[in-house]
């Protein structure tokens, strides 16, 4: 008997939302199912910017710490450009460490750059408040400017050679003491230095500039031969001892020294023309003036090039063009006795004595002033205590034509025992032609006080 064929088997019920492959009519999954792989999904994330923060936090971790080694490695040879660089990355990475600010605040004002190494010290002591580190920072900041007076005096009588911070504050004081033409203190603070760090170039070098202003130029070309020797590559030493050598009339090591220079840096105007005297000393005059043109292409109105031009043309037996070269090194600098000797020197080649006569008696006078103002800054020290002197050099060099170094010399004077009614009265003349008509009439006031 046939068999009635039997019916197929119902397919299995799929859950909504369970179809499987080829099926439609997905639905919502139950409520929690749904929440757990949320949560899951949430969590992941979490991980992954945890991670991600953990990584940037480790990798500025790491690039503050290579910038400080950088720093530490950049102040040990004494590269503070190189060291500023650095402590601009490193306060980008770490804006809240105090310590990077200050030495980032000390660092600008090493390199000269006070406005910004006022700044970060403010940044310093927001980040980490007013310290004893932080104020004697704020007194090197004003002493190194040259704003001397009761500062200078505390600092000297109480940072002592085992001070943590005695060299800076040496290196703080010399420089002040330079800006303000305080000769015989910077000079004792570049002693002090020497003997507590006598493989530092900088206090050698500066006691160099102190001698050769003092015109003991034997001992300034030792000071400075020293400074070469401790850094070879030393620009500034390298130029120094070269002007040495040119006014002890040894052209040809003084070459040599400028000629190092210029390999280093072909454009440096002062190498070129001291090379350039060397070249005409020599008797190569010819080969003196490219080097003047590419000085002068920097600097068309500088005194160097206007008297070595003067030279170059009496070395071509062109008295008449010489003149006028030298006329307008003396307009430029009144003051220098050589330039206006040679500018007689070419007035006679011409056979105007009159006029070369009445210049001679200028350079005498000239001469005369200079010898007396080097001998009265020799005797002016620390300890000494009548203005007298001081007084007398201010007025001699402003009447030389060295107005800084009077104005300084004439304040110095006031500082000392003595009736500074005369220094009040050259002060008074000084700013009147100078400016502000306020401190004249201060300084005048000041002159008719009993």
């Amino acid at each position: 008997m046939a068999h009635a064929p039997s019916s197929p088997t119902p397919p299995p019920t799929v859950p909504a939302g369970e179809a499987g492959p080829g099926r439609g009519g997905a639905g919502p999954l139950p409520p929690a199912r749904t929440g757990r792989r949320k949560a899951l999904i949430l969590l992941a994330l979490a991980i992954l910017v945890g991670l991600a923060a953990a990584g940037f936090r480790g990798r500025n971790w790491y690039r503050a710490r290579e910038e400080w080694a950088a720093i530490r490695e950049a102040l040990a040879g004494r590269d503070l450009a190189a060291a500023s660089t650095h402590l601009d990355r490193y306060v980008g990475l770490r804006p809240d460490d105090p310590a990077g600010w200050f030495l980032a605040a000390r660092t600008a004002r090493r390199r000269g750059r006070f406005a910004e190494a006022e700044r970060h010290l403010d940044r310093c002591e927001q980040a980490g408040g007013v310290t004893d580190p932080t104020r004697l920072e704020r007194d090197l900041l004003a002493v190194q400017q040259g704003r001397l007076g009761e500062i200078d005096g505390y600092l000297r009588a109480t940072i002592g050679p085992d001070h943590p911070d005695v060299r800076l504050v040496l290196e703080a004081l010399a420089r002040g003491y330079l800006a303000a033409d305080r000769w015989a203190e910077a000079r004792q603070a570049c002693e002090m230095w020497r003997g507590l760090e006598p493989d530092h170039p900088w206090p050698w070098l500066w006691s160099g500039w102190i001698s050769e202003r003092l015109g003991q130029v034997e001992q300034a070309g030792e000071f400075y031969g020293r400074a070469v020797d401790l850094v070879p590559d030393a620009r500034d030493a390298r130029v120094a001892l070269a002007r040495v050598l040119v006014r002890r009339r040894q052209p040809a090591p003084a070459a040599d020294h400028y000629e190092r220079v210029l390999a280093r840096a072909p454009d440096d105007p002062e190498a070129l023309f001291g090379l350039a005297a060397c070249r005409v000393d020599e008797g190569r005059a010819d080969e003196a003036v490219p080097l003047v043109d590419r000085a002068q292409a920097r600097d068309p109105a500088a005194f160097a090039g206007l008297a070595l031009r003067g030279r170059v043309a009496m070395e071509r037996r062109d008295p008449a063009g010489a003149e006028g070269w030298f006329r307008r090194a003396v307009e430029s600098q009144p003051g220098d006795p050589e330039a206006l000797h040679l500018l007689v020197l070419s007035l006679r080649g011409q056979g105007k004595d009159a006029e070369a006569a009445q210049l001679t008696r200028r350079v005498e006078d000239l001469q005369r002033d200079l010898r007396r103002l080097g001998e009265l800054i020799r005797t002016i020290n620390p300890g000494l205590e009548d203005a007298a002197p001081c007084h007398e050099a201010g007025v001699i060099a402003l009447r030389v034509g060295r107005a800084r170094e009077g104005v300084n010399l004439l304040h110095d004077a006031l500082r000392r025992k003595g009736d500074h009614r005369a220094t009040h009265a050259a002060l008074a003349g000084y700013y009147r032609e100078a400016g502000p008509p306020a401190l004249a009439d201060l300084h005048q006031r000041l002159a008719g006080a009993p």
